[in-house]
């Protein structure tokens, strides 16, 4: 948690949001935020559809967690266009929560 906290502070974004995709045996194989072209909500591409275009097919499950400028975790679900994404490639979506 502590580390999807971190990657999520890195964003320049208002919506400061990290993905972090593991494999079968949670071995973390990728990691993306969101990048500054957000400038508003379900705009861009999200951290959780750069993790599932770039890991590939040993993804499995993808962490989503959102912060805000002081690095307290702020509430997150995936839209509903990366939820489905998630779903034809058989990933879960676990989004971490204060």
């Amino acid at each position: 948690m502590e580390r999807a906290k971190r990657k999520a502070s890195q964003s320049t974004c208002t919506y400061k949001v990290a993905a972090i995709g593991f494999n079968r045996r949670g071995e973390i194989i990728h990691t993306a935020v969101n990048r500054s072209r957000f400038d508003r909500k379900d705009t861009g591409v999200h951290a959780e559809m750069r993790v599932m275009l770039m890991a590939g097919p040993a993804l499995k499950t993808v962490i989503i967690c959102r912060v805000n400028n002081r690095g307290d975790l702020l509430p997150i679900e995936p839209c509903p266009v990366c939820q489905k994404k998630a779903e034809e490639l058989g990933v879960r979506i676990v989004s971490i929560e204060s």
